[in-house]
């Protein structure tokens, strides 16, 4: 059907002309009550709470009931960006994301009635010039589509190597979850924020603990479980007793903020290992067994999935708080405990499968042979819990402490099948890696787009001194070609932590 009406009208905001706001929680509506604001010329405020510089709210009235399209228009022939609001109203309040650092953006606003008419109005918005927080070099782009990815300071880039979401987080690690912003201040708690910089509401940690800053999950019920450290707690190690870090859960409640459940994880597994790491390594004056930087949930048993970089991989029930699984190499792991005195964590080992699900040799066991189809992954970060008993696993890799460990010069990604009945591990998708990196880095499966999004944080640049840099590649999954490739600098030998792919919300193909 013709449309009744089209308006394509233009107007310009302009950052300098934007009025002052005095803090993040300037009521903006009241703003907008103080002027008879219309479609075609609405209400337009850039950074509305500000925390996010490449965002802004647009309000304006509707005659009739409308649903609305907001596109974005791609800079220099990139694609647009089009997210849709399908609830009809006639007022009407948007978040646009997804702007262009300093320049003027054009918005599509769409308004579509009942009876299949629309009305359509352009609005120009002029951007500020952005703190230079990363440089995105671009060095191959095969996609089909245009995507995005989350850097984990608050920050989204296009294929284009352009920023889109620049948060302003404070020193702050940020993570995404549940299309929203989460930030950790290691000593205080947990703040939620909307993509727009919105503040939603703060958790506090509980006394004594100060969290490790490396990742956070949330569970379906959406309570937060967070990895860290509480004080005065020791392991015995070598006959003697050190102070232990990074080696507690806590679950904190998504409604009422408190800690409703503490996981000691030194309690299930062997801080007396020197395997991967020497247990006694120092670190602030404490033993650094675990180190500890991912978590994840199960819902399929409430188990919590943890990696600890020095210690390997292992399930735990939220509930019973037994250890359901341990996904490492099998050597030294002869006792458990803070005092060494748990029992043997042998029977809750994996056994490693090919993929006939015969199990290999005791020396591929032990982690002395190495064998072609599988391999364990050593100083593990970033673990994902994933469908169908599947896990992805970033693997650093590299030296290790036992010299006998099979182990591999470059980092590498891969995806494994854990049966936990049968307690039986096998690898179903492998990638050695082009770069080593020592710490951080992360990856991300996606079998809906037959992807594998990896990110390694830490690349040493061997033709610059001092300067590391992160290295973004997306795999095909069944191929394993290259369909995406970009250099990340932060400045220094300072990195961002990890990266994965970014989605924004109510986002429409083109």
């Amino acid at each position: 059907m013709k449309p009744i009406l089209c308006l394509i009208l233009s107007f310009f905001i302009s950052f300098g002309a934007l009025a002052a706001l005095p803090n993040e929680n300037t009521d903006f509506n009241e703003a907008y009550k103080e002027m008879n604001y219309t479609f075609e010329e609405p209400f337009v405020r850039l950074n509305p709470y500000r925390r996010q510089e490449l965002a802004a709210v647009i309000k304006f009235p509707t005659e009739k009931p409308a649903a609305l399209t907001v596109t974005v228009v791609g800079r220099d022939g990139a694609e647009n960006l089009i997210t849709s609001y399908p609830q009809k109203t006639t007022e009407h309040t948007v978040f646009v994301l997804g702007l262009y650092p300093d320049y003027q953006n054009q918005v599509i606003l769409k308004a579509v009635y009942d009876d299949h008419s629309f009305d359509e109005t352009s609005v120009m918005i002029q951007t500020p010039k952005i703190e230079k927080r990363a440089l995105i070099v671009v060095e191959k782009k095969t996609t089909p589509d245009e995507r995005y990815y989350f850097l984990h300071d608050g920050i989204v880039f296009d294929e284009n190597g352009w920023i889109r979401l620049s948060f302003d987080n404070k020193n702050e690690a940020v993570y995404l979850s549940h299309g929203e912003l989460i930030a950790e201040d290691r000593n205080l708690g947990l703040t939620r924020y909307s993509l727009a910089g919105e503040k939603l509401k703060h958790y506090s940690f509980p006394e004594g603990f100060t969290s490790f800053a490396h990742g956070i999950a949330q569970k379906p019920n959406g309570n937060f479980l967070v990895i860290g450290s509480f004080t005065g707690k020791h392991a015995r190690f070598e006959g003697q007793e050190q102070l232990t870090q990074r080696d507690f859960v806590i679950e904190i409640d998504f409604t009422t903020g408190k800690t409703v459940n503490i996981i000691d994880v030194a309690e299930r597994l062997n801080p007396d290992r020197s395997v991967i790491v020497r247990s006694a390594a120092q670190n602030y004056g404490m033993n650094d067994w675990c180190h500890m930087n991912a978590v994840d949930y199960d819902a399929t048993d409430n188990g919590i999935v943890i990696s600890c970089r020095h210690a390997g991989i292992a399930k735990i029930n939220e509930k019973t708080k037994e250890l359901q699984w341990v996904f490492s190499q099998h050597k030294d792991l002869e006792k458990s405990g803070r005092d060494g005195t748990g029992p043997s964590l042998k029977d809750k080992l994996l056994t490693a499968v090919n993929s006939d699900n015969v199990p290999y040799e005791n020396d591929v066991q032990i982690g002395t042979k190495a064998v072609a189809g599988f391999k364990w992954p050593a100083k593990t970060h970033h673990v994902s819990v994933l469908k169908d008993g599947l896990i992805s696993v970033f693997d650093n890799s590299g030296e290790l402490y036992d010299k006998t460990m099979v182990t591999t010069k470059n980092s590498n990604a891969a995806v494994y099948k854990i049966d936990s009945q049968q307690k039986t591990v096998s690898l179903k998708w492998f990638e050695a890696l082009p770069f080593a990196a020592e710490s951080a880095s992360s990856v991300f499966y996606e079998p809906t787009k037959n992807t594998v999004t990896v990110y390694l944080s830490t690349v040493t640049d061997k033709n610059q001194t001092g300067i590391s840099f992160g290295k973004l590649i997306t795999y095909d999954l069944t191929t394993h070609a290259v369909l995406f490739e970009a250099t990340v600098y932060r400045g220094g030998e300072t990195y961002f932590y990890r990266a994965e792919p970014f989605y924004f919300p109510n986002q429409q193909k083109v």
